[in-house]
């Protein structure tokens, strides 16, 4: 790879203690410990006619508005294009709320100035520590995780599925300095860190397998970029430590797997395209919306009279849920369709390499589908990237998803 260059850097973005947590929306209280540390870790690759960032972070996902700010913020410092980075989150259930989930926790004001204040500086190191580099990719096998759309009694639950589609891999991209020492490996898999139930800040199984990377590979600093897990739980799901950092340790160690068989890429090409599409959003019955509506005030009628209910999870769950059942009868009562759902779709290339990232919980389909269909030698998909919706249905977004443009022509978006 000619004339490329890459650095590398990881910060600590560990929230303090009282914030709250996101992912599950029956926590009864605010962070009441620091179980491990929350780090984000950023890769930055030049060549003279381009640069791309990709950011990995040890959260459920970051906001539209932080995504927004973290780019114009690297843009200011250093002339990035913001279409040129990448941020992803682990989607670890285990850590801070910086997304506007309904009924999951208040979003921190101080803390998020800090998390991006933190993430835009680890950019500025990475960028300003270029160096000649060389980069590899490779993938191993790494079941650490099942289909959880378990067909019952003609309902699709969270359950299991065990003939449901599942991606058992972990992909690396693996960088080099021009000595041939590795200093920084990007791995993705697609699992949904939820173990953990308690109320202690963790990184989930995500964090345990960048320890055991940078435990077993010493100066190698680890990225984890999650895929489309939308509909895939790890496994096993015992809610304890132990058992997280058992995943990590397995995750980990099929990383440095993939690392050790890692094939070198020898062009040297660096594109990014920004392809953004409406989604349309269904629009509700009344009825439907007005049953949810007297479902939510039963809900909270019934929460107030329950001792075991304290009052940050009846604000949070209850009260939240009320909200959204508000909000979804005026949606259901106003003229006219409903608002399209702008959807951000990025791709990087990397010479014979593409990364394509969703702002979604995308289920594993989508990611089955482009490893299948692409037009590149190898394509890494990734969910929960640059935002998150929620979960966005397979069939209005796989036609233009699948459509990358091939190797020899894509082009930088104007």
């Amino acid at each position: 790879m000619k004339n490329l260059k890459a650095g590398a850097a990881a910060v600590n973005i560990t929230p303090p203690i009282g914030i709250s947590m996101c992912g599950f929306a029956n926590r009864k209280e605010v962070s009441q410990s620091i179980h491990d540390d929350l780090h984000a870790r950023v890769i930055v690759l030049a060549n003279a006619q381009s640069r791309l960032v990709i950011i990995t972070a040890d959260v459920i996902s970051f906001a539209p508005d932080l995504v927004t700010r973290i780019r114009q913020a690297i843009t200011a410092l250093t002339a990035i294009p913001g279409s040129h980075v990448l941020i992803n989150g682990s989607h670890t259930h285990s850590g801070p709320t910086v997304m506007s989930f309904r009924s999951m926790g208040i979003r921190d004001v101080a803390y998020e100035d800090v998390l991006c204040r933190k993430v835009v500086g680890a950019v500025k190191m990475a960028s300003d520590s270029l160096q000649p580099a060389r980069i590899s990719h490779g993938r191993a096998p790494c079941r650490i995780g099942y289909n959880r759309r378990e067909n019952r009694s003609g309902r699709v639950v969270l359950g299991h599925h065990p003939e449901g589609p599942e991606a058992p891999w972990v992909d690396v991209l693996r960088i080099d300095d021009a000595s041939g020492r590795t200093f920084a490996l990007l791995y993705a898999t697609a699992s949904h860190p939820v173990n953990l139930h308690t109320l202690a800040i963790s990184a989930d199984f995500p964090g345990f397998a960048s320890e055991f990377i940078a435990h077993n590979a010493p100066g190698v600093i680890p990225l984890f970029a999650q895929a489309c897990c939308g509909d895939i739980n790890c496994a096993p799901k015992d809610g304890t430590f132990e058992a997280s950092q058992a995943l990590g340790t397995r995750l980990g160690a099929a990383a440095l797997t993939a690392c050790l068989d890692a094939q070198a890429i020898t062009d040297g090409t660096l594109q990014a395209s920004t392809q953004i599409i409406p989604l349309a959003q269904m629009k509700p019955s009344v009825d439907a919306a007005e049953a949810a509506l007297k479902a939510a005030r039963a809900d909270l009628d019934a929460a107030q009279n329950d001792p075991n209910v304290t009052p940050y999870l009846l604000q949070q769950r209850f009260k939240g849920q009320l909200a959204w059942a508000e909000d979804y009868l005026l949606a259901a009562q106003s003229v006219g369709a409903a608002p399209d759902q702008p959807f951000e779709i990025q791709t990087f290339r990397i010479g014979t390499l593409a990364i394509v990232s969703y702002p979604g919980e995308m289920f594993i389909n989508y990611q089955l589908a482009l490893d299948r269909d692409s037009p590149f030698d190898r394509t890494i998909t990734l969910g929960y990237s640059n935002g998150c919706i929620g979960y966005p249905p397979p069939t209005p977004i796989r036609s233009a998803a699948t459509k990358l443009t091939r190797p020899s022509s894509i082009t930088e978006p104007s």
